[in-house]
């Protein structure tokens, strides 16, 4: 084994914690793991998301299995909007996704400064759901770790397959009553 691998889940949370210095990605320590976590709008680069009412915050919700240096990571986006006036006072909005997300998103705003008249870019950023899952895989690699598939997965695989089972079933059904 080399010097690179470890094998504590301590070792393991600081390696990733070290991997998002620098990035908008933040390390919770949790009961079952650690949450790596980015503010997608977030009010340092996006104040204007805020200023409409718009939160969207994206984790992964990694589980630790120290004894197997086995981890489960768990993708989850959690999306708040509200606004308020007519024809509603209030409107708020809220979904929650998790599992396995595939997710690229980008936006850009432009607008006019009121101090300058000048027209220019507010708001622009990008986001790729991977980049968080990739950190946490290739720290994780690097020290002997690896990844199973959590419940959630394993739930929409069989969903999956059930649905497969329907369908030809259907088919089957309408071809013998020709």
């Amino acid at each position: 084994m080399s010097a690179e691998r470890t094998t504590t889940r301590a070792d393991l949370v600081a390696a990733v914690h070290d991997a998002a210095a620098g990035t908008p990605y933040v390390v919770v320590e949790t009961a079952r793991g650690f949450d790596l976590t980015i503010d997608v709008a977030d009010a340092r680069w996006l104040a204007v998301l805020r200023a409409h009412g718009l939160k969207k915050v994206f984790t992964h919700e990694v589980t630790l299995d120290e004894p197997r240096r086995r981890m489960v990571i768990v993708d989850v986006s959690n999306t708040l909007s509200w606004s308020a006036g007519a024809p509603r006072l209030v409107r708020v909005e809220k979904e929650v996704f998790r599992g396995r997300i595939y997710q690229k998103s980008w936006r850009k705003d432009f607008g006019v400064d009121l101090d300058t008249g000048r027209v220019g870019e507010v708001v622009g950023y990008s986001f790729d759901a991977g980049v968080g899952r990739d950190m946490i895989r290739t720290v994780a690699k690097a020290r002997g770790w690896s990844e199973r598939m959590g419940g959630v997965e394993k739930g929409a695989i069989v969903m999956a397959g059930i649905g497969l089972a329907g369908a030809v079933a259907a088919i089957v059904a309408a071809v013998v009553q020709r």
